[in-house]
Order: C-alpha cells, then structure tokens, then sequence
C-alpha cells in the first residue's frame, strides 16, 4: 500500500478472463489454489501465485483489522477510459477492490488519528476522491447490505476504524431525502454505487446553528459515471442535502466520515435553530472493560486475563493445519477437511471475552441495526469460520439450516439468547426443544437430519452480542420460507 502523503500509484489492469465474481464455495471448502486466488484478490491487488494462502482471517499481520463485511471478491476486464464532464478522457483505469480490500486501503490512506472540526486537509481530499473514483465494487457483496423503507433512507455500517473514521451504506428509495444538516466537523466522502443523487447546498446563518433557507449551490452524482459518482463536502463549506430525484428508480451510495461521530445537527428548511438527531443506534452494550459482569468477577477472582478473539481465530488457525484433510472417498472426489474434536473447540471458546478494541471495532453503537441481526465474519480459513452477531431487542434469525454435519459452537458474551429445535409439522413448524443461552453461556449445537433452529433474543430492552464458530465454514443460511427454500450468503 502507498505511504500516506504521497501519490496513490496506477496499478495494472485487472486480468482479463477471471470471473466477474468469485464467492467463497458453498458447497466444500475452498482448495489451497483457490485460498490463494482469494487472498491476492482481497489485497486489492493481482500478482503471480505465491506460497499458498492457508487462510483468510481479519486478524492477519498482526494487525486487529475488523470489517462488518461479506467476503466477497470481484475482478473486471481491462478496464476503458472514461468520458469526463468536460468532454475529454481521463484515466480512471478501477481498482480491483472488494469491501475488505477497500477498508483496508482507506486505514492506510486517511489520517490515524484526525482531529474532528479541523481544516479541510486538501491532500486527504485529493487522496481519498481519487481512491474512491477509481474503487469498484461488486454488486453482489454490497447488494448484501441493502435495505429499503418506505418513507425514509436506510443506512447499514460496510467499515470502521475506531477513532479513524465509519463507512456507511445509504439506501434511497424513489424521491427520498435526507434532512439538511452538517457532519459534526468531519470529512465527508460520498461514492455513488447505484443510481443518482442531487446535493443542494445551504450556507450557514450569521452567528447562529441555523441554515439559510435558501439553496446556494447543487451538484449530481451519478454512479454511471465515474467522474462524476465521487463527492466531499465539509462544515467549513456548506451544509448540504441529500436527495434522490428519480421517482422511477432507487439509489445507493457508500459515505466516510473521518473521524466517525455519533450524531450531527439538522436544520429544517424554514431557516429555524437545528436539533441534534443520532447516527447510529439507540441500542448498544455498556460492558466494562470489554468483559461481560460475571465473567469480569470470575477472571479478577483467578487474577487471569481472558483470551480476545483474536487470540481465539489464530488459535483455530493452528488446530486446523494440526488436524490436517481427509482423504478423498472415490476417485475424483475432493479431500475435505478434518473434523476437530468438538469439546476441544468448546474448552476454547469458554474463556474468551471481546477486548475493549474488538467492542469498539464489532459491537460499537453503530454495529446494531433496527432492521435485522447484525452478522460480522471476522475469520474464515480451510477448517473454521467465525462470527460476531449483535442483536437489538426482539431481534431473531427465522427458522433456517447451516448444513448436515456442520458444527456450531456458541457464546453470548452479553444479554442472553433464545435457541430452537423445530421439525416440520402439517401446516408450521413445531418447537422440539428450546433452551436459554444466558450471558456467559458456551453451547455446542449439531445439525439434525431434518429439524431446522431459530435463535432470537427474546428481550423488549435489552441487546445481546454472541460469538459463533463453524466446522467445516458457515458460507450460506438455508431459510424455509412460503416462498420454498431460500440460500442466503453470510454476510
């Protein structure tokens, strides 16, 4: 990756002939070729094979890198100029980049620990506007994240970095707005994905936090056109909204702010004094120091440290290349990975508690959405796949599969769970068997012959956090639907 200050350098155009998508395989595990396509992919980069890749983990070269983020991995033909505004052509030759790759580029090239309400940094603008410009991003990873409501924009967290800055996901349905307001002092980069937006921008009123009613200047953004899907607006320029004005069609949009903050002012659009308005959820755990209360106590009893996740994800790492690959069962078949002992795997995750970075990194206020579960993959490899699920009040996963003969082991390290057995009766499922799964609680669940499970968090108050570990890897939830069976990828 570049050193932050200078120049972003072109890289080469993407090989011609890769697929224009390549998911984690569903059905077995990756091989160690295609680990190693994976992982020069996700480094936003092409290069000739080197040593296999044995894994894909957000904890790699020691540094805690934490993405709320699908591993999904996209290359494109050598790529075209385009047309800019002007008539001429620039060279916008894309960067390969999935979402990790593009986090990971945007913790090198945005300041580590910017100062909010300082001055427009023009080589951070000029950096990141260009970054943005020429990332392209693959539909069906951030389709993932996409969410629509009538009568309002939807916004769904794709990045973080603790004190660095939050990438979010913007939904827009036909006509939708945003509310006029500013950014808290931050910097603001805005990169359409799909469809337009206009951006009207409003001056700040003489002496006092309110906008003047009138709009001083507007822009477009248009994600067909590269030149002009890019955008950066800042306090010290205007106040701005943000508007879809297509009534036939629906907009996305990726937004960074640097640094992230947790609420801004908005102004209605009479010229009136603002109002301070949340940007993220109201629903986020308060643990002390990273650890859940009774876990705390029984750690300060025995003068111990809980093991982090990360610790966890590279211990997993170990025991897979120790337990090593099955050998094929007929001619042609592909080795599969080898079982772990499953109370081995339970002793393991027993004593891990989150760190205070790994809250902030995969349980800050901004991981819990009104809409749905929020389910981090934070590591993937041959053998294991891990993830950090956070859950509001009366949230749940419907009745669904994860695989014949795949195991899951589950710890909540904060609130508590619900979890169900069903088998399939005449006109619904029927309950089998339901248990708690209380704060502090490791549980190991084996897939049934033909029973599917829910887990909920039952709780009208409170949110609840569990750690998840599948063998052989979790890549798709089977859900029973009205409609049939319905495969969605793990986000």
């Amino acid at each position: 990756a570049p050193r932050r200050g200078g120049p972003l350098p072109v890289p080469p155009p993407c090989p011609a002939g890769l697929p224009t998508s390549a998911m984690i395989p569903r059905a077995a595990p990756p091989s160690r070729a295609s680990a190693a396509a994976s992982s020069r992919l996700l480094s936003g980069r092409w290069r000739q094979p080197a040593a296999p890749a044995a894994h894909v983990s957000l904890f790699e070269g020691g540094r805690r890198s934490f993405d709320s983020l699908a591993i999904g991995l996209v290359a494109h033909k050598a790529p075209l100029p385009y047309s800019t505004p002007s008539g001429g052509e620039e060279d916008l030759t894309p960067y390969c980049l999935d979402l990790r790759g593009l986090n990971q580029r945007l913790r090198t090239e945005l300041p580590s620990k910017p100062v909010r309400g300082a001055p427009i940094d023009p080589d951070v603008v000029e950096r990141i506007t260009e970054l943005l410009r020429r990332t392209r991003l693959n539909p069906r990873e951030w389709k993932q994240y996409t969410v629509f409501r009538r009568g309002r924009y939807t916004r769904q967290i794709v990045g973080y970095s603790p004190g660095q800055y939050i990438a979010l996901l913007l939904c827009w349905g036909r006509g939708q707005q945003s509310p006029i307001h500013d950014h808290s002092g931050a910097h603001c980069f805005v990169k359409m994905l799909a469809g337009k937006l206009k951006e009207e921008q409003f001056a700040w009123a003489a002496g006092q936090e309110a906008a003047e009613p009138r709009v001083v200047s507007e822009a477009t953004l248009d994600a067909s056109k590269p030149a002009e899907s890019v955008a950066f607006a800042h306090d010290d320029i205007a106040l701005h909204r943000m508007i879809n004005p297509d009534h036939e069609e629906v907009a996305v949009s990726l937004h960074i702010y640097s640094p992230p903050f947790e609420e801004c002012l908005v102004f209605p659009p009479t010229g009136g004094a603002a109002r301070r308005a949340p940007m993220v959820s109201m629903y986020a755990p308060t643990p002390t120091g990273g650890t859940s209360g009774a876990s705390l106590l029984q750690a300060q009893r025995a003068s111990v440290v809980p093991p982090p996740l990360s610790e966890m994800c590279a211990s997993l790492t170990r025991i897979g290349e120790a337990i090593g690959w099955e050998q094929p069962l007929g001619p042609g078949a592909a080795p599969s990975p080898a079982a772990p002992e499953p109370f081995a795997i339970l002793d393991l995750l027993g004593p891990v508690e989150m760190s205070p970075m790994e809250w902030a990194t995969l349980a800050g206020p901004a991981h819990f959405s009104e809409f749905h579960c929020v389910q981090n993959l934070i590591h993937c490899d041959d053998h294991f796949s891990v993830m950090v699920s956070c859950w509001s009040p009366g949230q749940s996963i419907p009745p669904h599969h994860v695989g014949r003969d795949r195991k899951e082991w589950v710890k909540v390290v904060h609130g508590s769970l619900t979890y169900q057995e069903l088998s399939p009766g005449l006109f619904y499922n029927e309950i089998e068997r339901e248990s708690k799964l209380p704060e502090g609680s490791s549980t190991m669940l084996i897939e049934g012959s033909s029973r599917t499970r829910a887990v909920a968090n039952t709780s009208d108050s409170g949110t609840a956090v569990s750690i998840h570990i599948f063998s052989p890897p979790l890549t798709e939830f089977t859900f029973r639907t009205e409609k049939g069976v319905v495969d969605d990828p793990v986000p």
